[in-house]
């Protein structure tokens, strides 16, 4: 699994800059940004609001503890990277076009994404990220067709190495529900 870990980050790194056109004009350090919850933001996009999760973020259910564990790993890894992953957007905030960007925390060896589904703070299903136009099924696409907004996700990483993130999600989120962690442990009393 470590294997799989390091070779998905060092691969990641070296290829984000050509995933089907889109440009990523340099990593963004995590000391640039100020995280409050699964949100972060930076000066240098201050129209953009990153997110740890990639979906069902507004309605997921969370760990009591999951502000105080991204700020904890933040804290212990000053040198991570945050690499976009996808975004959607546009919606006009102050005469500017403002995204989310749905972002992976990576530092080493070590992903803070992995980490809080690992702890049980999310179901792993928050790490997926929204789909394109192309990726839609019919009955999805129709949900957009018939509103004023069509979906304007770009992704920024390559599928087969996202793919490779999602198994470790999985193997994460199968880990916190043995060991009843997090919400994990709720559902165990219920």
């Amino acid at each position: 699994m470590k294997k799989i870990a390091t070779f998905l980050i060092l691969f990641s790194l070296s290829t984000l800059n050509s995933c089907k056109g889109q440009k990523i004009k340099e990593y963004l350090k995590i000391s640039d940004f100020k995280f409050k919850s699964i949100f972060g933001l930076t000066s240098k996009e201050p129209q953009n609001n990153y997110c740890l999760l990639g979906s069902g973020f507004f309605r997921t259910p969370r760990s009591e503890n999951s502000d105080s564990l991204v700020i904890d790993w933040i804290n212990k890894h000053r040198e991570a990277i945050v690499v976009p992953v996808s975004s959607f957007g546009p919606a006009q905030i102050k005469d500017k076009d403002s995204k989310i960007i749905y972002c992976w925390v990576i530092d080493k060896k070590d992903t803070l994404n992995n980490y809080l589904i690992k702890k049980g703070c999310f179901p792993g299903g928050t790490m997926l990220r929204p789909k394109t136009w192309d990726e839609m099924e019919k009955r999805e696409e129709e949900l957009y067709r018939n509103s004023d907004e069509k979906s304007d996700v770009k992704v920024y990483v390559d599928k087969k190495w996202y793919n490779i993130f999602i198994e470790q999600i999985k193997v994460a989120e199968l880990y916190a529900r043995k060991n009843k962690l997090g919400i994990w442990y709720k559902e165990q009393e219920e």
